[in-house]
């Protein structure tokens, strides 16, 4: 049964019962109507004592979170979820009343732009070549070596706001960019550097994005990763999906809050990872 605009006002109010069951039982309610309390609950903000408002946020974050994590079981419904749609449900994450359209509409701007340059004889590699270096050199984006472990450099949104981030956000950047132009660009797993990847004339050819869009072979690809103490195997240099790129982004975030102490925040993580990648709401399968 729906509620009433008095009936949600009254509701929401009663979450200044200070007995702890009854409580329970006002949360348990709100919860299960939804986001559409949240601006009776943000309303009630405006006048509440600080114990009160801390209440009344902590409800507001829960019901932002059971609606994300809702979206995240559509798109991981999906034989093969869409990479933007889920790099940006991670930016609302971090930024609940985030407008992605505003990032939407910066990336179909900015692959028109590339493409009205693009000479329409360019091969694969010149593309990529040219897309990259009006990425990296025109708008000035590249890696966050001094603040590498921010989480800022994990939501795509603060990433275009900012024009700096980490090898996966840089890389999916430049992946978007590239869907939009009808370039064949993919996600290369490889540990702990996620670089881009295409063929050109059957060759693999590799960008590093948190390196200015340097392109790379496989041999310097191999070398690199010995370097940083990995053993190369076969698999590191083939392309992953989306479902691989969104869990990798979200297990990044995951521990930087680990680190940061925000073990609340990673466990809601943990949740979405599992999400992506089984399709299913650990949540509901208890």
């Amino acid at each position: 049964m729906s509620l009433d605009n008095k009936a949600l006002r009254s509701l929401v109010t009663l979450l200044e019962e200070e007995d702890p069951a009854s409580l329970a039982l006002v949360r348990r309610q709100i919860l299960g109507i939804g986001a559409d309390v949240i601006p009776y609950l943000d309303e009630l903000r405006a006048a509440a004592t600080p114990e009160m408002a801390i209440r009344l946020d902590s409800v507001a974050d829960e019901l932002r979170f059971q609606d994300l994590r809702l979206d995240f079981v559509r798109l991981a419904l999906s034989r093969s979820p869409d990479l933007e749609e889920g790099v940006l449900l991670i930016s609302r994450f971090g930024f609940p009343g985030l407008d992605t359209r505003v990032y939407r509409a910066w990336l179909d701007a900015t692959a028109a732009v590339i493409a009205r340059d693009m000479p329409p004889e360019a091969g694969i590699g010149e593309s990529v070549r040219r897309l990259s270096r009006h990425l990296f050199q025109t708008l000035g984006f590249a890696g966050n070596e001094t603040r590498y472990y921010d989480a800022d450099n994990s939501y795509l949104s603060r990433v275009i706001d900012t024009r700096r981030g980490i090898p996966v956000t840089l890389t999916v950047l430049l992946l978007l960019l590239a869907r939009r132009l009808r370039l064949p660009v993919y996600g290369v797993g490889t540990p702990g550097h996620f670089l881009a990847g295409f063929r050109d004339g059957g060759t693999a050819v590799f960008v590093d994005c948190f390196r200015f869009g340097q392109f790379l072979t496989l041999p310097e690809v191999k070398r690199m990763l010995v370097r940083n103490g990995y053993e190369w195997r076969p698999e590191m240099g083939k392309p992953v999906n989306s479902r691989d790129i969104l869990a990798r982004m979200l297990r990044n975030l995951i521990s930087i809050f680990q680190k940061t102490g925000s073990a609340d925040r990673a466990e809601r993580l943990s949740t979405l990872v599992e999400i992506v990648l089984t399709g299913r709401d650990p949540g509901t399968h208890k």
